[in-house]
């Protein structure tokens, strides 16, 4: 197995990440910026750079994973569409092309109003 975490910067994706570290399983990290991720994350995580909101960026970032973790969720901010744009259309593009790639296994993990 290996594990695509999708919002792998995220307080919940951080966790994610760090549960499959700790347990050996091999995991990429899609992060859209890579100094941020380098201070966040394990070492042992192998951060891709991609953004859910441009599928041609995820089809190469999924590589050879077989499981793909998305913990995404919009910021807040000015911008209205932002939840509309990261949770669902950023989703939908995830699901699009783990469906392509042959993904075994599509988590979505919220934790929305915590």
């Amino acid at each position: 197995m290996k594990a695509f975490v999708a919002g792998a910067t995220g307080e919940t994706g951080r966790r994610i990440v760090q549960e499959l570290v700790n347990r050996n399983i091999p995991v990429r990290a899609l992060v859209r910026d890579l100094q941020q991720a380098r201070a966040v994350l394990p070492e042992a995580a192998e951060l891709v750079v991609g953004d859910v909101l441009k599928p041609d960026s995820l089809s190469a970032a999924l590589a050879d994973s077989t499981v793909l973790l998305c913990a995404t969720g919009a910021k807040p901010s000015f911008d209205p569409t932002g939840p509309y744009k990261v949770d669902y259309e950023g989703t939908e593009n995830l699901v699009d092309v783990a469906k392509a790639k042959g993904i075994e296994h599509f988590v979505f993990v919220s934790s929305l109003c915590r």
